[in-house]
């Protein structure tokens, strides 16, 4: 009977350690989802911005278009001249810079012409620049 109490109390032990350990990085990663997902270290804010999305592409024409998709995420739509817009646009040029850097120039001028047989292209459809010609950036509401 000792020896299935000890068991137990020391299984109980390493459980609520590996939660303590895994419970911070858990926050980060749900902070923000998908492409247009920028990361603010700086003030630990995240940022999505609308002609970097990618992979979210179909949810926010779903969800009616890119201010409805921040707002269904729980974002805030930023708006333009705000000192929170201009940060982003900083952000923005950072990561677009760090990219450059790691992308091969013939990656960088792919032909995506992969379209239907009627010779229309579906990349021209999915082009965040296309769909929304006025960038939307939305952020992470902070509370102090």
């Amino acid at each position: 009977l000792y020896c299935l109490i000890h068991f137990i109390k020391s299984a109980i032990f390493t459980m609520k350690t590996s939660v303590y350990l895994i419970l911070p990085f858990i926050s980060v990663a749900w902070g923000c989802i998908g492409d247009g997902c920028i990361h603010d270290r700086m003030e630990n804010r995240f940022y999505w911005i609308s002609s970097r999305a990618k992979s979210e592409i179909s949810s926010a024409v779903e969800q009616g278009g890119p201010s409805a998709y921040c707002q269904s995420l729980g974002l805030v739509v930023t708006s333009p001249g705000s000192t929170l817009w201009s940060r982003s646009l900083e952000l923005l040029r950072m990561v677009e810079e760090s990219e450059s850097r790691f992308t091969s120039r013939s990656e960088n001028n792919s032909d995506n012409s992969g379209g239907d047989s009627d010779g229309s292209s579906d990349a021209e459809s999915r082009d965040p620049d296309v769909l929304w010609p006025a960038r939307t950036i939305c952020h992470e509401m902070k509370w102090n």
